[in-house]
């Protein structure tokens, strides 16, 4: 099996703690997936935090998309065990996500399936996100 990664995950691998050890880890000793159209979305508990891989399969090769190291304490008033993947997605995405603007449908945080109200993954508010990672350690 390949593995190719996006840029996102080569680039902010350190920053964001998402290395790429975890990344394939989590692909093969998830503890739930979801698929969602084309892609899966994986999670799994590392004890201190989750990791939660979004990925697509190309024949014998996986193409690692992004993934996102989460502390409990990020999504605090949820039980991320007791979550879906999509669903750890999406509320993480909800308080995360930048919204766009995305043409034939205005400011939108991104969407995969307007109908479904599934989210793209990808687009984070990075400041947010690392000052709530500094607040943890």
């Amino acid at each position: 099996m390949q593995f190719y990664y996006s840029d996102i995950i080569t680039r902010f691998q350190d920053v964001l703690g998402t290395q790429k050890v975890i990344v394939e880890e989590t692909y093969n000793k998830p503890d739930a997936t979801d698929i969602v159209i084309s892609k899966m979305i994986s999670v799994k508990n590392f004890g201190d935090f989750y990791s939660l891989v979004i990925f697509e399969m190309e024949g014998l090769s996986v193409r690692f998309l992004n993934a996102y190291r989460i502390y409990p304490k990020l999504l605090d008033g949820t039980d991320i065990s007791k979550m879906k993947p999509l669903d750890i997605l999406a509320e993480f995405m909800n308080r995360y996500g930048i919204s766009k603007p995305i043409q034939g449908f205005g400011e939108q945080k991104i969407f995969v399936d307007r109908k479904l109200k599934i989210f793209f993954p990808g687009i984070l508010d990075i400041d947010k996100y690392l000052e709530e990672v500094k607040s943890i350690s």
